[in-house]
């Protein structure tokens, strides 16, 4: 940001990502001038037991024989039961030939955001395995002191219909968040 001398910027984080956007904010949190964290990590994990029944195990099965009916499996828990045929293709590809990241970012905590005020959207799925709802808000409401959050009927990945409906509500939110003098133009997904 400095090269580009960038003063404050918005930031959308995805998943891991939102765990990255949370340690910015405790590190740098005058460089947000607002955030929206996507089915985040970084404020509460899941239950690793459910986790490892139906991701890690289907996952090793899937690794061991490509069968098909095992990444169908994890693809309904990862989307309730909504992701797109080319997305389960592009996840297994990736189980196969990715060494993945095992460890998720620091779970954020209060005091790490004292001095974190950027207006924060914070959405989240229903089902998600990984960042649970209830616990995703509950703590969100609980460490960050601007925020909005936002639940809906999804697992981790958002079906078609919830990814417009996300992407508006996104657009909503930048547009009443960041400052617009910026003349940014704002892209979301069509397809």
């Amino acid at each position: 940001m400095e090269h580009f001398k960038v003063e404050k910027s918005a930031f959308i984080g995805p998943s891991y990502g939102g765990g990255i956007v949370l340690r910015l904010a405790t590190w740098m949190p005058e460089k947000i001038s607002c955030a929206v964290l996507v089915a985040p990590a970084g404020l509460r994990l899941g239950s690793k037991i459910k986790m490892i029944h139906k991701i890690l195990l289907p996952m090793i099965g899937f690794k061991i024989n490509s069968s098909p009916k095992k990444l169908q499996k994890i693809a309904d828990v990862m989307s309730f039961k909504s992701m797109k045929e080319e997305d389960k293709n592009i996840i297994g590809i990736i189980f196969k030939k990715v060494k993945l990241e095992q460890d998720m970012p620091k779970l954020t905590e209060k005091k790490e955001l004292l001095n974190y005020s950027a207006p924060t959207l914070v959405l989240v799925g229903e089902h998600d395995i990984f960042f649970p709802a209830k616990g995703v808000i509950e703590t969100a409401e609980a460490i960050i002191t601007n925020g909005v959050t936002k639940m809906y009927e999804m697992g981790h990945f958002p079906s078609k219909e919830y990814l417009r409906v996300m992407s508006e509500d996104i657009k909503e939110f930048l547009n009443s968040n960041y400052d617009q003098e910026n003349n940014i133009e704002l892209l979301f997904f069509e397809n």
